[in-house]
């Protein structure tokens, strides 16, 4: 059943990018939302679509905006103590690169900038805290860390295109997650410039008794803490008094 909605899937694809000529590609996930529930350990979403000329494809597929704190630590003697920190906003949470060679033999320097297609020319503000450590520091330290969890990365082996023009991938969405929307975009590419494109999206959201306590935790954090203190206390007094009755 699946092979055959992929299949009728796909040839709706066909029969769009016939219609959208002019772009010469047409591109679109398999779902518009992924749930988020508390046995939520990380998933695939398929993309699928179709292309009408013979060309490279790059698919660009970038997360919400984040805030992160950055930290770093310094060893004095046998203690470490905090060397410094940094407030990074505005980049994306995730940042996944696919195509079907490596980028900088498609494009350009100059076209590879005007898409944003370099990781480490991912817009963002820094504001360095403490420590005297320089905003171009902060800045490398982020994409080595990004790089190192697996939310900033580039895949030239990442899409499959069949019969030279039906075309699938798969997005590895990762257990640790931003909710929001995800957005991609597909450039369709030859002779060193982009022909045409398309663009797509997909929610991430949570869903259950999780939302419920996220939201109460983000929209009412005060309240939220002394409500979880209190029904730790009286856990606490519950679990004490049923050891005495016990004894």
């Amino acid at each position: 059943m699946k092979r055959r909605l992929r299949i009728a899937g796909l040839a709706l694809a066909l029969f769009a990018v016939h219609a959208r000529a002019a772009d010469g590609i047409v591109l679109e996930p398999e779902t518009d939302h992924v749930d988020i529930t508390t046995t939520y350990s990380g998933t695939d979403v398929r993309i699928h679509g179709a292309i009408d000329v013979a060309a490279d494809l790059i698919i660009k597929i970038t997360g919400p905006a984040q805030e992160v704190t950055l930290s770093r630590e310094v060893q004095r003697g046998p203690f470490w103590i905090g060397g410094g920190k940094a407030e990074v906003s505005g980049a994306p949470s995730l940042v996944y690169l696919y195509a079907t060679k490596p980028i900088a033999s498609l494009l350009p320097p100059a076209e590879r900038a005007r898409h944003g297609l370099e990781l480490e020319a991912v817009e963002l503000s820094i504001e360095p805290q403490a420590g005297g450590i320089s905003e171009d520091r902060w800045r490398r330290a982020f994409f080595r860390l990004k790089e190192r969890e697996g939310m900033y990365r580039e895949d030239d082996r990442a899409i499959r295109i069949t019969r030279g023009r039906l075309v699938m991938s798969d997005i590895n969405l990762p257990a640790e997650i931003e909710f929001g929307t995800y957005r991609i975009e597909a450039l369709l590419v030859r002779g060193g410039k982009v022909i045409g494109r398309d663009a797509g999206q997909f929610e991430v959201r949570q869903v259950g008794i999780g939302r419920w306590v996220w939201g109460a935790a983000h929209l009412h954090a005060w309240l939220f803490g002394v409500v979880c203190t209190l029904a730790a206390m009286v856990l606490g007094f519950g679990l004490n008094a049923a050891t005495h009755r016990r004894r």
